[in-house]
């Protein structure tokens, strides 16, 4: 294996596409457990987060909430696993 495709893996492996109910906006998604939850954003990010977060890096901010929602809804309808 690569050095390159060691690092995809590292950091795509076990993500999936999840899209945010509220706004569309889609995210890569990952369980590790109940209460792990692994997210990379687009470039564009999220709006709403933006809004919420102020003054502050959207990075300081826990998480867009709808996009929790989303992810939460995405596990029980079987869309992403908790691996």
């Amino acid at each position: 294996m690569s050095a390159l495709s060691e690092r995809d893996s590292y950091l795509g492996g076990g993500l999936s596409e999840i899209g945010c109910d509220r706004c569309g906006a889609v995210v890569r998604a990952g369980k590790r457990s109940a209460s792990q939850t692994s997210v990379q954003w687009p470039g564009s990010g999220c709006a709403f987060l933006a809004g919420i977060a102020g003054e502050r890096p959207t990075a300081l901010v826990p998480t867009c909430p709808d996009l929790r929602d989303s992810i939460e809804r995405a596990v029980r309808d079987g869309r992403l696993e908790v691996s």
